[in-house]
């Protein structure tokens, strides 16, 4: 088990899921499903995804509203969003 912070379940219909796609990864990428975790260190969390068999689906990024995001791929496919939030340093 890898203790990586809150989650979020993000649900969305095609045109916010196409959005969030562009801020995040700069194309339509993810699937129906997507998680998205908040990590207090969005670097240690990235690595440790990537150590533990994780794909970068596109380098970190600084979204409109000021959270720094990546996005990756586990294994099995399913793409995951880690955010640091903008308060966070």
């Amino acid at each position: 088990m890898i203790n990586m912070g809150n989650a979020t379940l993000e649900i969305f219909d095609e045109t916010q899921a196409q959005t969030i796609d562009q801020i995040e990864a700069e194309k339509r990428s993810s699937g129906q499903i997507r998680f998205a975790l908040q990590v207090p260190d969005l670097k240690a969390a990235m690595e440790r995804l990537l150590a533990h068999g994780a794909r970068l689906v596109h380098p970190p990024v600084i979204t409109p509203w000021g959270d720094y995001n990546v996005r990756l791929q586990d294994p099995d496919g399913m793409q995951i969003t880690l955010f640091q939030a903008h308060d966070q340093d």
